[in-house]
């Protein structure tokens, strides 16, 4: 039973083993489906509401949506995106799940990245000086998805985008930009300038395209896991050919790169075209010529950015680069080598390093650095320097500000910087390296080649470095096969030293820089083919092949060094391969039998140069003795050495039985062989003793010889050595001046850029111009000095400045300020010529002057320029003389008005003061006011000094109409406007009065039913539930008596209320009557008031100084109080309250409040405690009515108590601010007039 049973156990086991792996497969199948990153900032959200509505929801794609958000704000586009689209949309969660058909949007203050299918949430750095999020989540994209990663940037300001649409790219995806319909399109156009975009399209027409992808296999991620790249064998006939027209479009060979990474790029550049199969590909590439450079950009992987290997450039900066200078001395040039450089970052960053290194340091060692590229396009971005923000987010420091100038929207590489590094284009497996280099930086090249190029790459870098110069390399790469050339300095950031290698220098074999692949055409079948070789069609040369074919004799054909070149007829009978190392040394190749004879014929040939032949040796053929004649003719043909033909041929009947027989033939056999053996011996002397002579005379020869070739050999080994090292030296030098005329044309062409730039400028200026040398001779005027002056420049380029036209310059002063220009000064402003010109009449002229210094040339020159202000001084009299009549004019009907004027000003202003005392007088006698009475009557006070003062400056801008000519219409008109404006102020001042008198008496009786009807029926609550808690108890439930208990707590609460709010009331309506205090007097009081409660709280009241003031005593006393009562009731627990009260008299401009008069005396009192405190953000709003910051349960109080403390200080005229910290303490600052 048991074993049934583990029977049964097992085979479960397996079926869910099955199971489980079959789900697995299944679910990995159905989790691979493209993902769309949607990027935009602002106007994005326009464009993004069109692209949803014009997406389907079941496009099998999972849309990933980044917006620029405020950190601040909760956002609510989830919820607008949501009544877009039938997907369903989610703002995204830490580590949530992305599944096809949903969109997901960032919440706000976060940056994401892409892990594992999941998507990750990161704090938004405050420490960032820009955010872009959108780099961020597409970059990580790119990294994780590859061809998997759909990239889109819309409508947005900045460049934030740029640098993860070109990682999208570069990784195998697809990316797409909004078109001119973005209404920002700053975010869009620096990734199309970036060239890493491959749609640029409005949105709706996105949304179409990525319906057509979604279709496609290439976005299919079930056939991407597997690798459609594996399905092309790198043998491809159609692939071959499309490698062949890119080699003979650019040049670049790319045969020997990986291929899956070749066959990726080609297949996304099938995949935008809707393309199918290789051959397709290789047809659009013929009929549209310009796919071959896109193919080529794409294949020129560009991913780079500044300090991209963070720890390779902090041991750069910490170690290498500072040894590497400091081996230098100032006469030497550090020189750096950087292939594949890109678009520049790497460049600059170690530019930037090394120019902190030598502040650092002080150091003033030259430095040269030369990056360069495959890419021209890449070579070109580089030499300009041009940076999007996006991409110089990675700079450490303030590197931004120290080495970059804004130009537009992007930044500029500093001229420092810039002029340190020379770009060029160049291809490190064709092109002669640079030499004499002491440290080469090549990070991620190599992992695109294949073994052997990675091989001569490490080679090339081995011939261009010194001994002891240093190699960098990326994370992913080593020295591999060509360990034995470089020694490990550092293995984790794989940093190398050139090993020391006593061998003369070589460069490197290199690829053939013409090389020519074989060209392609389309027949008329419309297919591809190979251009045909040309054939024969001879008929006597077809017939004559056929011949020599069937009945040519066994032959071959040999130089000199007994090498066969050519095999005709069938020679295995005689010749066959020896075991061991291959060889076709015909001595090598034949049998003992005939070896010697041959050797013999061929040096007899060779020295008497007529044919030689060798007849009746015998050999063993097929078991069986033959006899074999050998003929050895020198051929009389044109050829790069002297060759011979030797022809093998067998006489009939030549065969000899090797199988015994009758007593007669063997001696037969014996008698012949003998004689052939006596034959070849007699011949072999004859050779030994030829040999033997040669032999002799070639010693003595050579003994005569052999010194002076000793002698000679060394020196031209020296000799072949210096050439050697001059001619790689002369490579080298030649491609760096080839590098460097184009830096040079480069710069040029910017030169006369800048040249015509200036010239527009100078011609489009309709002031005179004029360059004058330092002689003061006119080089060259612009066409406004021709044109104003009615003179021609033939008379005018080459004359003195004092003999143009007639002579009308020739004036002393401006002649010495032309002069100190070019000795002294360097310029001059505004100096006036008055001068009546023959043709143009009189003129006013302001001449200005400018010394410009041509520095490489040491030329100064002159800019003089020439300012026509005769109009302008002709239409200022006549203005001034127009203003002078109308002065005439109205000043005696001014005169009448001033007078009337002042007359009316005075006696309202009277009027108004009398007013203002009754008002004042009205309000003492009112019993009750509120605080909307008393911000009335400082508004009718204040409004009443305005027009005291504004009845001031009218008086004096009357008399100013009698100086100010040119504003007296201005000023009457003001004066009139005023004069109404001050009538209905004081009738606004009449109404308000009223209705603040009405108000008032409504107040009187408000207070009166709150201090009679309200106080009454609480006071006997407040009784009769006392005496019923007191006789009645007993008989109460514990419930009533809580009730009860909480009726009296309510009861208390709110008599305190109306007590408060009495005494709120009270501080306007009770009679002010300011008396000179000390202030110290008025603490005294209070705290002997609350002397209980300073005991109870073990509190400290401190007075640090006083002075007298000017207050109604007991409001003050009240203010007092409820500050003091304050501090000690939010006092901190466990803390005893310290309380500190300072004053000082000083006048307002010396105290710090804007709000106070500057020529008034204050009392500053200062009340500071060491209790809760508050946040900042409630200084004001602590002084409004029924305002609490804590609950009644924590602390009791009515919320009116600072609002009391604020009415006081409005009724003395002056103010009060409140300042805190939480868990720290509060202070309360008073600026009270000390006169009032």
């Amino acid at each position: 039973m048991s074993v049934t049973n583990n029977h049964v156990y097992e085979m479960k086991k397996v079926a869910v083993k099955g199971i489980a792996k079959e789900v697995k497969e299944k679910t990995s199948g159905e989790d691979l489906f493209p993902l769309v990153a949607i990027g935009a900032s602002a106007g994005g959200l326009e464009a993004v509401t069109q692209l949803l509505q014009n997406l389907p929801p079941d496009t099998d794609m999972a849309f990933i949506y980044v917006q620029h958000l405020s950190p601040d704000h909760k956002s609510i586009l989830t919820s607008l995106l949501s009544k877009l689209t039938l997907m369903r949309v989610q703002e995204v969660k830490n580590k949530m799940l992305m599944e096809r058909n949903n969109l997901y949007v960032i919440p706000p203050g976060k940056e994401m990245i892409v892990i594992d299918g999941h998507i990750k949430l990161i704090p938004r750095r405050k420490d960032k000086i820009v955010s872009l999020p959108i780099d961020a989540f597409f970059t990580s994209l790119a990294d994780k998805h590859k061809e998997g990663a759909i990239g889109i940037v819309l409508s947005g300001n900045a460049s934030d985008g740029t640098k993860g649409l070109a990682a999208i790219k570069a990784g195998g995806g697809i990316t797409f930009a909004q078109d001119s319909s973005a209404k920002f399109p700053s975010m869009p156009n620096s990734a199309i300038a970036a060239g890493a975009v491959d749609f640029i399209m409005s949105p709706k027409e996105i949304a179409a395209k990525l319906v057509q992808l979604s279709k496609h296999n290439y976005v299919k991620r079930e056939v991407l896991k597997v690798g459609r790249e594996n399905e092309i064998e790198n043998n491809d006939p159609d692939l071959k050919i499309i490698l062949n027209l890119v080699h003979t479009d650019t040049g670049v060979d790319f045969s020997h790169y990986k291929m899956p990474t070749i066959k990726r790029r080609i297949l996304r550049r099938m995949f935008l075209y809707k393309i199918r199969t290789l051959k397709d590909y290789a047809k659009l590439m013929i009929t549209k010529s310009e796919e071959i450079n896109l193919l080529y950009q794409d294949l020129l992987i560009n991913v780079t950015c500044f300090f991209r290997d963070t720890d390779a450039h902090k041991y750069l900066k910490a170690t290498l680069l500072p040894k590497l200078l400091k081996s230098k001395t100032a006469e030497e040039t550090l020189r750096i080598w950087i292939p594949a450089c890109s678009t520049g970052e790497e460049a600059y960053s170690i530019a930037m390093t090394i120019l902190e290194l030598k502040t650092e340091l002080d150091l003033h060692v030259n430095v040269q650095i030369f990056a360069s590229d495959l890419s021209k396009m890449a070579i070109g971005k580089a030499r300009i320097g041009e940076y999007a923000l996006s991409q110089l987010e990675s700079l450490p420091g303030n590197l931004l500000q120290k080495f970059y100038t804004k130009a537009d929207n992007n930044y500029r590489i500093a001229k420092a910087v810039r002029e340190m590094c020379v770009f060029t284009q160049h291809n490190i497996l064709r092109d002669p390296p640079f030499s004499r280099v002491d440290l080469i930086s090549c990070c991620n090249l190599l992992i695109y080649l294949d073994a052997a190029a990675q091989k001569k790459a490490i080679a090339t870098f081995h011939y261009a470095l010194i001994d002891g110069g240093y190699l960098i390399l990326g994370k992913s790469e080593t020295t591999g096969a060509s360990s034995h050339l470089f020694r490990a300095v550092n293995s984790k950031l794989k940093i190398y030293t050139r090993k020391k290698n006593f061998a003369p220098r070589k460069i490197p074999e290199l690829l053939p820089r013409a090389q020519t692949p074989t060209p392609y055409v389309l027949n008329n079948t419309n297919k591809l083919l190979k251009n045909p070789p040309n054939h024969s069609n001879s008929f006597d040369s077809a017939i004559d092949a056929v011949l020599l074919a069937g009945y040519m004799p066994a032959s071959v054909i040999v130089n000199h060094a007994m090498d066969i070149l050519q095999f005709r007829g069938t020679t295995d009978r005689y010749l066959k391969h020896a075991s061991g190392k291959a060889s076709l040394n015909i001595l090598k190749m034949a049998p003992p039998e005939i070896a010697f004879e041959l050797r013999s014929a061929i040096s007899k040939a060779i020295k008497e140069k007529k044919p030689v032949h060798k007849a009746g040796i015998e050999m063993k053929i097929d078991g069986l003795f033959r006899i074999v004649n050998i003929e050895v003719i020198s051929l009389p043909v044109e050829w790069d050495e002297p060759i011979l033909l030797i022809i093998f041929s067998e006489p009939e009947l030549a065969e000899m039985s090797g199988a015994p027989g009758s007593g007669k033939n063997t001696s037969i056999a014996k008698d012949r062989r003998i004689k052939k053996l006596e034959e070849e011996l007699a011949a072999t002397r004859a050779d030994m003793h030829t040999f033997t002579q040669e032999q002799e005379a070639f010693n003595e020869e050579l003994q005569s010889a052999n010194e002076e070739v000793v002698s000679s050999n060394e020196e031209l080994q020296s000799v072949n050595e210096e050439l050697e090292t001059s001619k790689e030296e002369i490579e080298s030098s030649n491609e760096e001046l080839i590098s460097a005329n184009e830096e040079l044309q480069t710069r040029n062409d910017l030169l006369h850029e800048s040249y015509d730039y200036s010239e527009a400028i100078i011609a489009t200026i309709h002031e005179p111009m004029a360059i004058l040398d330092k002689d003061l001779r006119v080089k060259s005027a612009n066409k406004a000095f021709y044109k104003n002056f009615k003179v021609k420049e033939k008379e005018m380029v080459g004359t003195l400045l004092y003999d143009v036209g007639n002579k009308e310059w020739n004036i002393p002063r401006l002649r010495i300020l032309l002069e100190e220009i070019i000795t002294k000064n360097k310029h001059f402003s505004n100096f006036e010529v008055v001068h009546t010109f023959p043709v143009i009449g009189e003129k006013i002229m302001l001449l200005n002057a400018n010394r410009i210094v041509q520095k490489k040339h040491g030329v100064q020159l002159i800019l003089l320029a020439f300012q026509d202000v005769t109009e302008i001084r002709v239409k200022s009299l006549e203005l001034l003389q127009k203003e002078k009549e109308l002065f005439n004019k109205n000043l005696i009907e001014r005169k009448a008005e001033k007078v009337k004027l002042e007359k009316a000003v005075a006696e309202r202003t009277m009027e108004l003061a009398l007013a203002n005392k009754e008002l004042v007088y009205q309000n003492n006698e009112k019993e009750k006011r509120s605080a909307e009475l008393i911000i009335a009557n400082k508004e009718l006070a204040f409004q009443s000094e305005e027009k005291e003062k504004r009845s001031a400056e009218l008086v004096i801008a009357n008399k100013e109409l009698v100086l100010q000519n040119t504003q007296k219409a201005k000023l009457a008109a003001e004066l009139i406007v005023a004069n109404e404006e001050l009538l209905f102020q004081n009738n606004e001042k009449e109404k308000r009065a009223n209705e603040l008198a009405i108000a008032n008496e409504d107040l009187m009786a408000f207070n009166y039913i709150s201090s009679h009807d309200l106080q009454e029926p609480l006071r006997k609550i407040q009784t009769f539930s006392s005496r019923i808690l007191e006789k009645e108890n007993e008989r109460l439930s514990e419930t009533g008596q809580d009730q009860f208990k909480r009726i009296l707590s309510a009861a208390g609460r709110m008599r305190q209320l109306i007590e408060d709010l009495l005494a709120y009331s009270r501080t306007n309506s009770t009679e002010r009557t300011f008396e000179t205090l000390d202030l110290s007097a008025i603490i005294e009081e209070v705290k002997a008031e609350l002397k209980e409660r300073i005991k109870e709280e073990h509190a400290v009241v401190e007075v640090i100084s006083s002075c007298e003031i000017n207050v109604i005593h007991f409001q003050f006393r009240q203010l007092l109080f409820n500050l003091i009562g304050n501090a000690l009731k939010f006092s901190q627990a466990g803390r005893n309250p310290h309380i500190t009260i300072a004053s000082s008299t000083s006048l307002g401009a010396k105290l710090n409040n804007k709000k106070l008069l500057p020529k008034v005396n204050y009392c500053h009192i200062s009340i500071t405690d060491n209790g809760i405190g508050f946040e900042p953000e409630f200084k004001d709003r602590i002084f409004e009515v029924f305002q609490k910051l804590h609950t009644q349960e924590k602390y009791q109080g009515t919320g009116i108590g600072l609002a009391i403390v604020k009415k006081i200080v409005d009724n003395h005229h002056g103010i009060i601010t409140a300042k805190g910290e939480l868990g720290v303490g509060a202070t309360f600052d008073i600026y009270i007039p000390a006169n009032n």
